[in-house]
């Protein structure tokens, strides 16, 4: 049986979906790649695509418009250094009790209807 909470388990797929995107887009060296590659990948492209941009890739898109159909592709253009973005995945995450409030109000005032 698998001890990792929701969370965790949330957590490595979103990690694994922009590992699989970003090697596909490695692997076109360049090139442009269509949107149903970058789609097998990820249900969420966009939010892991979001991410990589987030880590100093640069990910370039376009759009064309054919019969009534857009077809969209992606490309990487640069990337930091290797050590950059291991670094990143390094850092500790923040939770909610981390957080500062942002003022001195409690959530709940502790009465009941």
């Amino acid at each position: 049986m698998n001890s990792n909470t929701p969370m965790q388990r949330a957590t490595s797929d979103r990690k694994t979906q922009r590992a699989r995107i970003l090697r596909v887009l490695i692997e076109a060296r360049g090139a442009w790649v269509p949107l149903p590659e970058i789609m097998a990948c990820a249900a969420q492209y966009n939010a892991r695509i979001f991410e990589l941009r987030g880590r100093g890739i640069v990910i370039e898109n376009r759009t064309q418009k054919a019969a009534g159909v857009r077809n969209s592709w992606f490309r990487i253009v640069s990337s930091p250094t290797p050590r950059a973005v291991e670094s990143e995945d390094a850092k500790p995450k923040s939770t909610w009790d981390d957080r500062r409030r942002v003022t001195g109000l409690p959530l709940f005032d502790g009465a009941r209807p």
